[in-house]
Order: C-alpha cells, then structure tokens, then sequence
C-alpha cells in the first residue's frame, strides 16, 4: 500500500459529512451548469467532454487527451472529473460553469484508472477505481479536491479489477463493483484469469477502509462481471453484469442489492429481450422517483426497464448502440445516447414503455456513460 493506515486516516480525519453547505444554488452572476455530461468522440477523432442541457443540446465541449469513460460529479455540480478509459492514467478536471479544463490528475506509478470515480458528500475528498496491476488487486485512491487532487492515500478495494463506484445513501459507504477480471496494461484488452474469476460488490467504510460487506454471485455465474451501478430509493443498488461466456449465453445481466446486509437479486426480464442483450449490459440508471431501473446493452441496441419495487419488468426500446443513460426530471423517464450520436427520450407508465429522438446523429459520437448533473 503507498500509504499507511495511520496516513490515509489522517488526511480523513476531522473531514465531517456536512452536505452541500449554504443554499446549494447558482449565484445569479454565474453561468448556468449543464444538466448532463458525457464523453464524445468527434467526427477527426479527437475526444471531448461534452455538456448538454435539458433538450439534449450540446452547450460546450471540452478537449480530452484520450477516450474518455464516466463522470463523477461534485456535490456543488460546479465540478465534475471525467476519467480516462481503462487502462487510461489521467483524470480530467472540469469547471462545469465555465466549460474549461482546470488540472489533470495524474495515477501514480504502478496504477491506472478504470474510468470512474465518486466525490464525498462535502466535496473535499474524490475516490478513484484503480488498477494495482503488478500485484493484480483493485484499489481506490483518494485525492484531496481542496489541494490540487492531491493523491493522500489509498484503501483496498477488496477484489479484482473494480469497475464502477458509488456512495450510499448514508454518506459513509463506498459500494464498489469489483469486475473480477484481471488486466495489465502491457495487453490493455486481454482478460487473464476467466477460468478463476470471482467478481463482487464490495461495502466499504470510506473513513478508514473497513470492509463491511462483501455480496457475490453464485458459484455457476462467477463469469458474470459486475460492472456499473446506480443508486435508488432506500440505499437500494442496481448493479449492470457483463458475460464473459459465450456471447449467446442468456444470463441474467441485471441485478439489484438493498445494502450491506442484503443480497444480490438478479431481475427478470423477457428471453427475446435477455437474448438480444449478447451477454453485455453497458450502463443502468434509475428515474427522479428512484424506482424505476433502466439498463442498456449497446451490443444489442436495446434499453429495458424494470419498476423495482413491484419486481415487474415494463418494456424494452431499440436505439442502435445505445449505452449512456440518465433521469430526466420527469418521473419514470429517462435520455439514451448512442454512439451513433443519436440522442432519445424514454417514458415508461402504465401503458408501457415508448420513446423519441430528442437529437439525430450528429458530430459527436456518445461514449459508454451519461451523467445526471442538475
């Protein structure tokens, strides 16, 4: 570990969970934040940032130096950290108001990132998924947002290859998705160690690295990665599954968990549907009301959505390779993207699921992720 236990506490300690401070509001003498974000490719290949408003309209674009993976987003929205693809080593910090870039955080040597992250509710402390590859172990580092992103210390994410990361409702807990696959970045794309395999979702206290509770597949869906999360109503996780079997294979690929003392239940969902997935689910997010789940798979150019609380699945649309996806402020609805640039509203209700182009494929083709920021 690069820092003690004693260290990396003490850069935490006294770091009280104090939420956003003041009103949480936009002075009127500022520029008004962007309601989503995504990484983008453009038409010459280069890599941007892309800020988009409630419309879907791109706003601003902010240059990458490489591809481009997920977003985490302050708690004040006038920040956000877009991460590198893995197994990219920079991390890019943006003035969401100004649509500049400010710094660029480094990994440390012996790291990269695995392209998401997640700030503290106060703001102070940002977490980092990251690739500890010649010890073959997951790690999340943490950086010191009111110092430069100052790397302060790390704690063990508890597997192999964590992906995706979230905090849970109570402010305290780092729920980790620990992908189970091995990588190194002398074969950036090879997985090395499929036949053994164990993925998980990790509970751990971000005070001091505790583990709390460590939540796993059974034994005959070990192959099943555990990739992206989202967070819904009563500290309940979705968590989006990735086959690293045969691509015809219909396993489930979404499941939810309802915190540290639950267990993985694995959602229904039709076997057309399932099938036309290929054993590859992109991005989940649920709606404004946290109820409703929706899932993307890219391969398939298919969204499904499920009411979680009822457990009833509610419908499918096609987008040719749709993965990002965030709420909308209306209930039960939500905006795909898609790596045509295509960019499409879904509402689900009682009378099912429909949707419609909000924006046809343009300049920009839309990486894996959306991120909800107003």
């Amino acid at each position: 570990m690069e820092t003690s236990r004693r260290t990396l506490l003490a850069g935490l300690g006294g770091l009280a969970l104090t939420g956003l401070g003041g009103d949480g509001g936009v002075a009127a003498s500022q520029p008004a934040g962007p309601a989503y974000l995504s990484a983008g490719r453009a038409q010459d290949g280069t890599y941007h940032l892309a800020a988009l408003n409630t419309s879907a309209d791109t706003t601003s674009r902010i240059a990458l130096p490489a591809r481009g993976h997920g977003a985490a987003v302050s708690p004040d929205k006038k920040t956000a950290v877009m991460f590198a693809r893995r197994p990219g080593t920079f991390a890019s910090v943006l003035d969401t108001r100004h649509a500049r870039h400010t710094i660029t955080i480094d990994a440390p040597k012996g790291r990269h990132f695995y392209g998401h992250g997640a700030f503290s509710v106060d703001g102070r402390l940002l977490y980092a998924t990251e690739n500890d590859f010649d010890g073959e172990r997951g790690v999340i580092g943490v950086y010191d947002a009111h110092d430069g992103y100052a790397r302060i210390g790390e704690m063990p994410s508890y597997g192999i290859g964590p992906h995706d990361m979230l905090l849970d409702t109570t402010g305290d807990i780092l729920v980790v998705a620990n992908g189970g696959i091995a990588t190194h970045p002398d074969a950036p794309r090879v997985k090395l160690n499929l036949d053994t395999m164990r993925p998980s979702l990790a509970f751990i206290q971000r005070r001091n690295g505790a583990l709390l509770a460590e939540q796993r597949l059974p034994p005959d869906l070990h192959h099943l990665s555990i990739r992206h999360l989202a967070r819904g109503a009563n500290g309940q996780v979705a968590m989006g599954l990735q086959s690293q079997s045969t691509p015809d294979a219909t396993h489930p690929l979404v499941g939810v968990s309802a915190g540290p003392l639950s267990h993985i239940r694995l959602l229904d969902m039709p076997h057309d549907a399932l099938n036309r997935m290929r054993g590859y689910c992109g991005s989940v997010a649920f709606d404004s009301s946290e109820t409703v789940l929706a899932a993307t798979s890219p391969r398939g150019g298919l969204a499904v959505f499920w009411n979680v609380v009822s457990g009833n699945y509610l419908g499918q649309v096609s987008l040719a390779d749709c993965c990002g996806v965030a709420p909308m402020i209306e209930r039960g609805a939500f905006v795909l993207t898609s790596g045509t640039g295509a960019v499409a509203k879904v509402e689900t209700g009682t009378n099912g699921v429909s949707h419609q182009e909000m924006q046809a494929p343009s300049g920009t083709h839309w990486d894996n992720h959306l991120s909800a920021v107003l």
